[in-house]
């Protein structure tokens, strides 16, 4: 597995990707020394570390990490998250780069991957319908292993194609850079797709990741509705293989509205998570309310038959963008 390779020696090896469930192997390129003090750049391909899609970078943002594992966490954190407090810096709060990036259309099936990609409202008379971009997901820096690509179609995605132009890096290899329908894109919608904040925390040797953002509002019969895309990882942190059975969230808003979720596994699904593995989703949540936070906890069964509880950590629900009209939140303009 990728993930099992030692980043010192990243330079020195092939890259390999598995293009069928029997695990054939199909070389894709050349992996090249993972960036420690510096951000990729647009056109950066890359295979993600724990998910094993194949991707290119668009461009960064510096996002707040709030990692419940840290020892220097404090305790009162999540209790003021839960009472809805919206003044949610804290000391122990770490900053990570983050990307928006392209995935690979043909490593959709091998990671199960939801192609709708980001959603958003639309505008005026639009303003009940969404509008999606495909296949659009958000990475940490952490998670990319860059390589140089050695095929002619490095990224089976059609916005590719848009958004860069072939060009030959400083060390006289193929690259890929940005064109002006990707600098518009990011003028267009960077305040609309930026991540801003990532919870985490480990339970029972599973590791949560939660960061959600705001879609916009639409009107409906009692009023505006407020609506938020959150996205959930889970990877398994110990050696003993578990699956997920059943969900359960707690969501409130901040007209003290409170909504209790229970249902089996999660999307239609009970997700097997082998140690080492991760599991990637993303769901929608609504309020009439402007604001909110949720959390939640999942219900799962080792391979040993004993159950666990892994707890989904709280995380706020703001309508960020409340400076554009409410009545008539924007939609991404199209590529």
């Amino acid at each position: 597995m990728l993930r099992k390779i030692s980043t010192r020696f990243l330079p020195q090896l092939q890259c390999f990707r598995k293009v069928s469930t029997a695990y054939n192997l199909q070389e894709v390129g050349k992996f090249t020394q993972p960036r420690s003090n510096s951000r990729y750049e647009a056109g950066q391909l890359f295979i993600h570390k724990k998910l094993d899609y194949r991707g290119v970078v668009l461009f960064p943002w510096v996002a707040r990490i709030f990692d419940r594992d840290n020892e220097q966490f404090p305790a009162s954190f999540d209790q003021k998250l839960k009472r809805g407090d919206r003044d949610i810096s804290s000391p122990a709060c770490q900053h990570c780069v983050y990307y928006q990036v392209l995935v690979d259309f043909r490593d959709c099936p091998i990671i199960l991957f939801q192609r709708e990609g980001v959603s958003f409202l639309g505008h005026g008379t639009d303003s009940n319908k969404f509008y999606t971009i495909p296949g659009i997901e958000y990475c940490s820096h952490n998670d990319i292993l860059p390589y140089i690509h050695s095929t002619d179609n490095p990224i089976d995605h059609n916005l590719f194609m848009k958004f860069f132009d072939k060009s030959i890096s400083t060390e006289g290899s193929l690259a890929y850079a940005p064109t002006q329908k990707l600098h518009q894109f990011h003028q267009d919608n960077f305040d609309f797709l930026k991540l801003r904040d990532i919870h985490c925390q480990t339970t029972n040797n599973v590791k949560i990741t939660a960061y959600c953002f705001y879609m916009g509002a639409r009107k409906e019969a009692h009023g505006l509705e407020h609506w938020w895309r959150y996205s959930i990882t889970l990877e398994n942190v110990g050696n003993v293989t578990v699956q997920v059975k059943e969900r359960t969230w707690s969501i409130y808003s901040d007209t003290d509205n409170k909504e209790s979720i229970t249902g089996r596994g999660i999307i239609g699904l009970e997700p097997i998570i082998e140690p080492g593995n991760s599991f990637q989703y993303s769901s929608l949540v609504s309020l009439r309310s402007g604001s909110g936070h949720m959390w939640g906890t999942y219900l799962m069964e080792r391979k040993d038959g004993r159950f666990i509880n892994v707890t989904i950590p709280p995380f706020m629900l703001i309508s960020q963008r409340m400076e554009y009209t409410p009545t008539t939140p924007r939609s991404p303009r199209s590529t």
